[in-house]
């Protein structure tokens, strides 16, 4: 075996960061502005529309019509026509779906490359040509009020409604729920919907598309499908950009019986567009961000109170909401409140370590480039930037911004913005069980609210 040379062991070396992919601007003549994003590879093309008609610009008294108007389109061109329209898409491989949140009404296509001309122009008559016609808003207003009322019967999406409602003054849209109330929703009808539905303006509007595009002539295919569309009704209002208000505050929703309770704690904080937003994304993530986070370490692990608890920040265009949230045992209610609130000063008291920052920032940058492998998700990320006003290459500063940050850097951040003396508590729980505990935590007053 004399004169064998082994080579050294490969000793593996950094893995790069990976950065958010590029998109090339572009404007449909007199329409919406274009981004289009090539993914080498992704076979599948996303289309993303989003029309500056979200809920924050319905008018008065119509809560919810912005929810019906994109669930309307879904019918397709022709009064009853959603399952036709559907057969279409299915018939070239591709789906179509809306939404509508408090800044956008969504429209999103996907649908293989080779057939995004051939989708594009069935996309193109159901956005200038939707039926919206009475008797499918009738059907889809009865389908939402059974659906509002399963959201009443859920802790987690009743806590939800309450704390905005509560967080945000009566005269802000977003105190109310995006896809409206059992009084507005009942009250609307198809005229409101084709009223509110003409008057988004496609020149405010953005489409996205993202996938393999080469070899595809994808700008002029979007041009083809949305040049000359213009809006035809009455302007809408202003988008809502009230404020959120600060604590202290505990409110109890009234669920008698209940063997558990949803309690939701939160904090209003800027918007995106804020410099310290990737920052308290990383607090958020040191808070409740996983099993290992400092909420669940105390309250989970420790005490047993609940199978976890989770924090983060909630995306609305002009605001953000710091929130943590999850369910815990009755008798324990008010100790996981005192628990989960020590947690929150902790942050300001003993500041962060270099362990729990590096963790955190690890988990939300080194998952970026599984979470963002299809083009679907690089358009809907693309296109909610868009519509937030942030810019196309927003993701991808946000993403250098979390692998900047520092122990220090995010505790200031958390400091500067979040109060836990001033925190919005909301508990949907059995009242008679859990008021005078709550009470004897000295928080704040303990307000009741009965369930609807």
């Amino acid at each position: 075996m004399s004169g064998l040379t082994l080579q050294p062991r490969p000793v593996p070396g950094p893995v790069p960061a990976w950065s958010f992919p590029v998109g090339t601007e572009g404007r449909v003549t007199g329409g919406p502005g274009t981004l289009r994003c090539d993914l080498p590879g992704r076979r599948l093309a996303a289309v993303r529309l989003v029309l500056d008609a979200g809920a924050s610009r319905e008018p008065g008294g119509k809560d919810g019509v912005a929810t019906l108007a994109a669930r309307a389109l879904l019918e397709g061109t022709e009064p009853g026509g959603g399952t036709a329209l559907t057969a279409a898409f299915e018939r070239i491989g591709a789906s179509l779906y809306a939404s509508a949140d408090l800044t956008a009404l969504r429209i999103a296509l996907d649908v293989p490359v080779p057939r995004l001309g051939e989708a594009l122009e069935l996309f193109s008559t159901v956005i200038r040509r939707p039926a919206l016609a009475d008797s499918d808003v009738a059907r889809l207003v009865n389908e939402r009020l059974e659906e509002i009322a399963q959201e009443d019967a859920d802790p987690g999406s009743r806590a939800a409604r309450e704390l905005r409602a509560v967080m945000f003054p009566e005269a802000a849209r977003s105190s109310r729920p995006t896809g409206g109330t059992k009084e507005s929703i009942a009250a609307l009808t198809g005229a409101d919907v084709r009223a509110f539905f003409s008057s988004a303006v496609p020149a405010e509007a953005t489409a996205v598309v993202a996938g393999d595009l080469s070899g595809t002539d994808a700008d002029a295919a979007l041009s083809g499908a949305l040049e000359g569309w213009t809006a035809t009704g009455d302007s809408l209002q202003a988008p809502d950009t009230i404020e959120p208000t600060a604590g202290p505050r505990i409110v109890v929703v009234d669920r008698p019986g209940s063997v558990q309770s949803y309690m939701s704690i939160a904090h209003g904080v800027p918007n995106r567009s804020h410099p310290d937003w990737a920052n308290l994304m990383v607090a958020s993530h040191v808070l409740g961000g996983g099993l290992t986070s400092r909420l669940n370490a105390v309250l989970r692990e420790e005490k047993g109170y609940t199978y976890g608890v989770r924090a983060g920040l909630l995306r609305m265009r002009h605001c953000g909401l710091f929130i943590t949230q999850g369910a815990v045992h009755t008798e324990v209610t008010a100790d996981a409140v005192s628990d989960a609130l020590t947690e929150l000063r902790g942050v300001i008291s003993r500041g962060i370590s270099a362990e729990e920052c590096g963790s955190s920032v690890r988990a939300l940058a080194d998952r970026a480039p599984a979470e963002y492998e299809t083009a679907r998700a690089v358009a809907a990320e693309l296109a909610d930037a868009s519509a937030s006003g942030l810019g196309p290459d927003y993701p991808r500063r946000y993403l250098e911004a979390v692998r900047a940050a520092t122990p220090d850097g995010v505790a200031k951040a958390y400091a500067t913005h979040v109060d836990p003396e001033k925190l919005t508590v909301i508990v949907v729980g059995d009242a008679a069980q859990i008021r005078e505990p709550l009470e004897a935590l000295g928080y704040a007053t303990v307000s009741i609210t009965a369930k609807d």
